[in-house]
């Protein structure tokens, strides 16, 4: 006998569940019921006999090999390497195709040559036959045809000999692509067919009991008691999870008869109808669904309970999506309806369930937990496709089918874990301002899966500290600094507050963070009543916690180093503690960038990148991830001309160009002059790490915040990022300093040190500064004014070294996104426009471009930067250049900052002059050797030895009003350590 069996699309799955089958069991069916018919059903094992045989086939049996098998054979025929044209020697079945989609064809065969045998076989009338090759061996064996493609319907299955003395037994035509049959087989079902494990088996496993999804009976008294107490309450935590609550209760009072709420009419224009489907199903009938299912969950109410069960297969026959997230929403419910009505589902039921998500998740892109689709560390694998929506069903589906939650969970401990602990080591999430939070958010999802089901923590502690980049660039106008592709400009208006709460609640919850919980409440406070709350309302039910306490951001230091991979410091002069945009809000921010790893996707080519807001945004990042073409007729987002050619790229940033005629960048036209572009995106940690894929872009080498943490006078950042380009650039170092002028007039400083050697001296360098308004530019100092849309900020700075530096600005209707093209040899222009002039989007329009005046390997910049109202009458602070052979340095107002000359570190002595001033003077030396430094002033000993530690490198102290000093180290202590210097106060 021969079996064939047809498997429908989706990865191959290597079977779950392995069973021998014996002749008498054969899945439940003896060998007499196997099926013998004109025409054969797919999803069946049938008998090869029953097909037209010709006569040269013949009926055999072997009683040494198996007793009780017939089988058809052609014997003592010469070989036929090209079918006949003869129909004397062809087998032909009729299969019955259920449902259109790939299939897999399955015979099992006796194949008794030297070393193979062949069958010639095609599918219907007037296709060509193809030849197959099949492995002698002494026992029946199936072998396989690779999947096709079939139309449902009636399809004929022709077999001629190639080779006599092949046997044929049975066949089999399934969808299932992961099935395999085993001995004399058995039909396919959704357990056997599911694929093997590729990944480790997880050694945590879900508990023994329902509910264990989201919340386990343990939870439930919480629960009930949180939404008797936000009836009362105050707070807008308690007052959010009221309306929440409310709300699922009214969805399922509002729908006695437990069916899916009423469709729209569909969009008149056919291609927003699959739109309009996504998002009422999303929108709509999934908070139905979910509200019954609660309505079970936390009150027994096992009618509530039966309505869910039907609404969500009532759910499936509408709700058909291609969209991966579509399809993972409907996911999650459903492995929530299962999971918590667990006890009013029949056998039957659960099958149902387990089909549809096997039929369902390989359709997303990421497809079954496949490695071979999408990586673990960046793109769409990185958010809820496992991580929330199928970790999901394995969880709910673990009793009938552990091999669901076996290959989920084996992925994630195996791909998502490492990767996301080595990122939250800096405190940052590596995709920015906009897709840092969403794909946060699907990290914390999986934390509380698995602390919900009983394992504990999966993550590493410092997961914790990831929202507080967020709450550290928060500016005072309600936005956010910029990092990598900003969508939330996109979509919130100009002086709203930008929020993603779920990242809030999940995480300030989860760890007890009253700082992030506090945030979680602002958010709560801005969205108001916005129907994009709605969505999240059985999440604040489920997660949601007002009894833990919040405290405002205020208490916080006001500078925080974020380490490597991220290398960040935010510096900031104080902090806002509204949802109303304060545009007169005297904080100043910065953020530098040093960037040691480029995780790519929505991050950008930008080590070395720093902004400043004051009074409005001064120093920018520019460029916009979403918007329109010059006539408005197109969007352009990720991937677009502008996006990969200007707004991803080091131009559209404050840092560095090395411009390399002969450099090209993968899939662009354009020759920025800027950072190696890495097309491909890592997938795994090992990946991101391995030298030869070039992720690694620098190191941070040292940081200080002091002279103490909470109100600084000053940051210190500095970091070697000359790995971030070509060859062309031998090494590099950037240093920023940000000074708290702690003054309401000149609040705050950026000092930037660029040390750089490129390959050829005919390689031009290029320190960029980006603004939203035109520069203005005189000699060797550059002022921006952000006085539109009610700001009031100035920012000034000077370059002092090179001296003599070529300063010009670029940029203007028609320049605002330009760069070089390496096709034309010219200046080109990568136009965008906002897609709402409503929105927050700040696409800027100039830079202002400095260069050395003469080309060499060896450059160094120094640029000084100050911040202030745009309409003050006062002068800017005076800055002095401070120069000695080992140091270079500034002094503006009452501080001096001093770096050594060269790209080493200062061993043994250094001396400078501070510039006679009428208030004493705080001097910053950075560059300096970890030791013991002695400061003498005009060849008087200072009498005290500071410590200088390693990885910190600098030396700060109240120098007076001006002077001579020397400074000189020794490795170990000679004199006494210094009172502590206690940071200027902060102005009233």
């Amino acid at each position: 006998m021969l079996q064939l069996i047809l498997l429908q699309s989706g990865k191959p799955m290597p079977s779950l569940l392995r069973f021998s089958i014996f002749p008498a069991l054969l899945f439940g069916l003896g060998l007499s019921q196997l099926a013998h018919a004109a025409t054969f059903p797919t999803e069946v094992i049938f008998e090869a006999e029953p097909g037209t045989a010709p006569t040269l086939w013949e009926s055999s049996n072997n009683p040494a090999l198996e007793p009780s098998t017939q089988y058809l054979m052609v014997t003592g025929k010469p070989n036929q390497d090209l079918p006949s044209a003869s129909s004397a020697d062809e087998l032909t079945y009729t299969i019955d195709v259920k449902s259109t989609g790939t299939h897999k064809i399955w015979l099992r065969v006796w194949a008794l040559g030297d070393w193979r045998d062949s069958f010639h076989l095609a599918i219907d009338d007037g296709s060509a036959y193809t030849q197959y090759w099949v492995r002698a061996s002494p026992a029946w064996q199936w072998f396989s045809i690779p999947a096709k493609d079939l139309k449902a319907g009636p399809h004929k299955l022709r077999i001629k000999y190639a080779k006599s003395g092949l046997g044929l037994d049975r066949l089999l035509v399934t969808r299932r692509l992961d099935f395999v049959p085993r001995g004399l087989g058995e039909n396919p079902t959704v357990y056997n067919s599911m694929p093997a494990n590729p990944y480790p088996a997880p050694t945590v496993l879900p508990p023994a009991e329902h509910p264990r999804l989201f919340v386990r009976s343990t939870d439930l008294p919480l629960l009930r008691e949180l939404e008797t107490e936000s009836n009362t309450a105050p707070g807008i935590e308690y007052a959010q999870l009221k309306a929440a609550w409310r709300r699922l209760r009214d969805n399922a009072a509002a729908n006695p008869n437990g069916v899916l709420p009423t469709q729209p009419p569909p969009p008149t224009d056919p291609k927003d109808v699959q739109k309009a489907l996504d998002s009422y199903c999303v929108g709509t009938a999934r908070p139905a669904i979910q509200a019954k299912a609660l309505s079970y969950l936390v009150d027994s109410n096992t009618t509530s309970g039966q309505q869910a069960i039907n609404m969500m297969n009532a759910y499936w026959e509408v709700c058909k999506s291609p969209d991966s997230r579509t399809i993972g929403e409907g996911i999650t419910l459903m492995a929530m309806v299962y999971d918590w009505a667990y006890p009013l589902l029949g056998t039957e039921q659960k099958t149902a369930f387990i089909e549809r998500f096997m039929a369902l998740a390989p359709q997303m892109e990421f497809g079954f937990a496949d490695a071979s689709k999408q990586g673990a560390v960046v793109g769409h694998g990185s958010e809820a496709q496992l991580m929330r929506d199928q970790l999901s069903a394995g969880v709910a589906f673990y009793d009938e089918a552990p091999q669901i939650y076996q290959i989920t969970a084996g992925r994630f401990f195996q791909d998502f874990v490492a990767p996301r602990n080595f990122a939250y080591a800096a405190g940052t999430h590596h995709q920015g301002d906009s897709y840092g939070p969403y794909r946060y958010s699907w990290d914390m999802f999986a934390s509380w899966i698995f602390r919900r089901m009983g394992a504990g923590d999966v993550f590493d502690a410092s997961q914790q500290s990831v929202p507080y980049q967020w709450l550290y660039i928060r500016r005072p106008d309600g936005q956010l600094m910029r990092d990598g592709d900003s969508y939330q400009s996109v979509y919130t208006n100009f002086l709203a507050y930008w929020t993603e709460p779920n990242a809030y609640m999940l995480s300030g919850v989860y760890y007890n963070d009253p700082y992030i919980k506090h945030e979680f409440a602002q958010q709560l406070s801005a969205l108001g009543s916005a129907s994009s709350l709605k969505s999240n309302d059985i999440w604040q039910v489920l997660f949601s916690n007002p009894r833990q306490s919040a405290t405002p951001a205020k208490a916080l230091p006001l500078s925080r180093y974020f380490a490597d991979p991220a290398g960040l410091m935010v510096a900031r002069t104080g902090w806002t503690d509204s949802v109303v945009a304060q545009l007169n809000s005297p904080v100043a921010i910065a953020t530098m960038k040093v960037g040691s790893v480029r995780f790519a996707n929505h991050q950008h080519l930008d080590a070395g990148h720093f902004q400043l807001y004051y009074k409005g945004p001064l120093a920018i990042d520019s460029g916009i991830y979403e918007g329109k073409t010059s006539d408005r007729k197109a969007d352009l987002n990720y991937g677009s001309l502008h996006d990969s050619n200007y707004h991803k790229r080091t131009i559209a940033h404050n840092a560095m160009l090395v411009f390399d005629r002969a450099e090209t960048f993968a899939q662009t036209d354009s020759n920025d002059g800027g950072q190696r572009f890495v097309a491909v995106e890592p997938a795994t940690l090992t990946a991101l790490l391995a030298p030869q894929n070039g992720y690694i872009t620098g190191s941070s080498q040292d940081s200080h915040i002091g002279p103490d943490s909470d109100t600084p006078d000053y940051s210190y950042l500095k970091g070697d990022i000359a790995k971030a380009y070509t060859s062309k650039v031998v090494n590099y170092t950037r240093s920023f300093v940000f000074l708290n002028l702690k003054d309401k007039q000149h609040p705050a400083a950026l000092v930037v040190l660029d040390k750089i050697k490129s390959y050829s001296s005919g390689m031009k360098k290029t320190w960029l500064l980006h603004s939203e308004q035109e520069p203005a530019i005189a000699g060797d100092t550059v002022t921006i004014l952000r006085n539109a849309k009610g700001y009031n900020g100035k920012l000034i700075n000077r370059t002092i070294l090179p001296a003599g530096a070529s300063i010009s600005k670029v940029g203007g209707s028609g320049n605002e996104f330009s760069t070089f093209s390496r096709i034309t040899g010219a200046s080109i222009n990568y136009p965008i426009v906002v897609s709402n002039p409503a929105n927050s989007d700040e696409p800027g329009a100039w830079r202002v471009e400095v260069s050395p005046a003469t080309d060499a390997e060896a450059d160094v910049f120094l640029n000084t930067m100050q911040v202030m109202d745009a309409d003050s009458a006062l002068p800017a602070l005076a800055t002095a250049a401070i120069a000695s052979d080992e140091l270079n340095g500034v002094q503006i107002g009452n501080r001096a900052v001093l770096f050594s000359k060269t790209q080493d570190y200062i061993a043994s002595k250094a001396g400078f002059i501070l510039p006679t001033s009428q208030s004493a003077v705080r001097v910053l030396v950075t560059d300096l050797a970890a030791g013991y430094w002695s400061v003498n002033k005009d060849n008087v000993q200072g009498g005290v030895e500071y410590e200088v530690k390693s990885g910190q490198g600098v030396l700060y102290f109240d120098a007076g009003t001006g002077g001579k000093y020397t400074l000189s180290r020794a490795d170990t202590r000679t004199l006494p350590a210094p009172p502590p210097l206690q940071s200027l106060p902060l102005p009233n």
